[in-house]
């Protein structure tokens, strides 16, 4: 989904606030693996939090009104909290664990490669799985927050979701490289674990 439809723009509250502010206040960086019979793709992915639009809507008028770093801190928390803390199987962390575990044995998915396409132009279509946007979140922020290590760091994760992407490409045509890809993905969620810890530190 675009990203600017995704952080409601069309509300008038709203349109002061950039979009990667809108995307980072309302908590909106995730990631869940979806599974479902009969249709293709059979097996996608989203990189954003579904209730990205309600947790904006608390904190709104809390930033516009000048509380600004203590919203921005809330949502910083909140987000890592979502991501680290989730224990529902396909959602965060462990949903991308799962996903590298069963991307060993994805040939056994009649629509496979189908799957594996849609997740390729999930992750190229919305910025590196939305991390790109998170990013510019984050150097919005650097006056409030000091970000600039993580900023450097989230670049390299959204670098390496983009190599899974391209892996994702290969393994369509050719089945042994779908542990490759499965070695990606587990890197990737080793590295967002660590990431989002410092997020806490802050």
């Amino acid at each position: 989904m675009d990203v600017e439809t995704l952080v409601g723009s069309a509300d008038a509250a709203k349109k002061n606030l950039s979009v990667p502010l809108r995307f980072g206040l309302g908590a909106g960086l995730y990631f869940e693996y979806f599974r479902r019979p009969q249709e293709s793709p059979s097996h996608f992915i989203v990189g954003f939090n579904r209730n990205l639009d309600t947790h904006l809507a608390t904190r709104i008028a809390a930033f516009q009104n000048g509380d600004t770093r203590q919203v921005v801190r809330a949502a910083l928390r909140e987000n890592a909290l979502w991501f680290n803390l989730d224990r529902a199987p396909t959602t965060a962390l462990l949903g991308m664990e799962m996903l590298a575990e069963q991307l060993a044995d994805f040939a056994r998915i009649p629509n496979w490669r189908t799957c594996l396409n849609d997740m390729r132009e999930e992750i190229t279509a919305t910025g590196s799985c939305y991390r790109r946007v998170y990013w510019l979140f984050l150097k919005e922020i650097q006056s409030l927050v000091e970000t600039e290590k993580l900023c450097r760091e989230l670049s390299e994760i959204a670098d390496e979701w983009d190599a899974l992407a391209a892996q994702f490409a290969r393994a369509r045509n050719d089945a042994f490289q779908l542990e490759r890809a499965s070695s990606l993905l587990r890197r990737l969620a080793f590295r967002e674990e660590h990431f989002w810890g410092k997020v806490l530190d802050l």
